[in-house]
């Protein structure tokens, strides 16, 4: 039924395949957000500050530009963002 449709439409085919990868871009990226994002709270039960179970060197972005800075922050005991250049 689809297949003949499409056969008698060839030019909705790109339509269909663009609406559909958006719809699954869309919701996949909900999910995401749903399950790894600190800044949702979906579970009642456990603490309501998930963001404060965050490491100085764990990365909760998705997508991450200078990842560097987050290797370098793995032995640092003072948690300023400067301690390294400020140490009064």
């Amino acid at each position: 039924m689809a297949t003949a449709f499409f056969r008698t439409n060839p030019a909705l085919l790109p339509l269909f395949v663009a609406a559909g990868a958006g719809i699954f871009g869309g919701v996949g990226y909900a999910g995401y957000t749903l399950a790894k994002s600190p800044e949702v709270v979906v579970n009642r039960i456990t603490p309501q500050q998930p963001w404060n179970k965050i490491k100085q060197h764990e990365n909760p972005k998705l997508i991450t530009i200078n990842k560097e800075f987050f290797e370098s922050r793995k032995g640092v005991k003072n948690a300023n963002y400067n301690s390294s250049t400020n140490d009064s």
